[in-house]
């Protein structure tokens, strides 16, 4: 009995092994190039892939329905294959599909992005059991957001709130440049007399509206107006970055010398300009990528559902063997 055991434990670390379910195979995108006549079958997908390379553009999804019911799901490596269930982007509109994935958003990144097209079958729908027909469009387009955009090299004009934030942004192609982020306003209460501040300057690669306590670059000191992010600077990713303009000041009530202490009376409305500023760096440079989530094998999924169908026929076998 012991010798046949390990002769069909032999048996299934072959089975296991060996590769029964392969997946659909995935059709290149080129970006801003529509793909016209494509289907997926009732209940069925078709998958996709395209590279994506600006960190400063959104990605578009769109798909242009003909027949049938198709969905869009998209994601990034170690999920090849996006379906309704899984941790995706998505849209699942009547007709047609029109995806907008932020480059803003935290979970965006250049790489490969990978799109599942699905057929939505239903007798109940009018579509009915149909196979999906459908052009797809893929590409990048200008970001939109409600911060406002500083553009490189330039500057934007803004007024202090007490104690409040205004919000910008700018994106950095790649990290072979070094940026200034620079906060100019009057600090001197000899020039200003009652009209100087101590506002704040905050920088953040992620947190869309940073505050003072936030984990950001700051000026932090009244002698210091800018913010570096340098090409050399293990921290500095291409990419959205954020800032905030703070309006710091003292409570007038609390502010008994208002040439030195920077009463609230003074900070709200007080101008100033915040600019971003490039400086080339070495020719030979080699931007960093960005900041992205580990990536997987591409046959994690199918191993870890190997394993498991491994285990529970060890685990079967094992009771039977004790059995007899």
């Amino acid at each position: 009995m012991a010798g046949y055991f390990w002769v069909l434990i032999t048996y299934i670390l072959c089975t296991v092994g060996a590769d029964h379910g392969k997946m659909p195979d995935h059709i290149k995108l080129t970006l801003g190039e529509e793909m016209s006549d494509q289907r997926a079958t009732c209940g069925g997908y078709t998958y996709y892939y395209v590279e994506v390379t600006d960190p400063c553009k959104d990605l578009r999804v769109k798909l242009t329905q003909t027949a049938g019911e198709p969905n869009v799901y998209v994601s990034k490596s170690p999920n090849k294959y996006p379906h309704y269930l899984s941790l995706a982007w998505s849209s699942y509109n009547w007709g047609g599909e029109d995806l907008i994935i932020s480059s803003w958003d935290p979970e965006f990144t250049v790489g490969t992005y990978f799109i599942g097209v699905h057929s939505f079958c239903s007798e109940e729908v009018h579509t009915g059991d149909n196979d999906a027909r459908y052009s797809l469009l893929v590409e990048s387009k200008e970001s939109d957001h409600t911060n406002l955009e500083i553009s490189l090299n330039g500057t934007v004009d803004g007024s202090l709130d007490a104690n409040g934030y205004h919000y910008y942004r700018f994106c950095v192609p790649n990290t072979c440049s070094s940026v200034e982020v620079r906060l100019d306003n009057c600090l001197d209460s000899t020039k200003c007399p009652t009209n100087y501040a101590y506002p704040e300057l905050l920088v953040s690669r992620s947190i869309i509206q940073p505050t003072i306590n936030d984990h950001t670059w700051k000026l932090a000191d009244v002698s210091q107006r800018s913010v570096y992010l340098k090409h050399d600077d293990a921290e500095f990713y291409p990419g959205h970055h954020f800032v905030g303009v703070y309006g710091w000041c003292t409570p007038d009530d609390e502010c008994p010398d208002r040439s030195s202490c920077g009463p609230c009376e003074y900070a709200n409305g007080h101008p100033y300009q915040v600019s971003v500023l490039l400086t080339e760096g070495p020719k030979d440079c080699t931007s960093r990528k960005a900041l992205e989530v580990c990536e997987g094998g591409s046959g994690g999924h199918r191993t870890e559902a190997k394993l498991s169908v491994f285990l529970l026929n060890i685990l079967f076998l094992s009771t039977i063997y004790l059995l007899t």
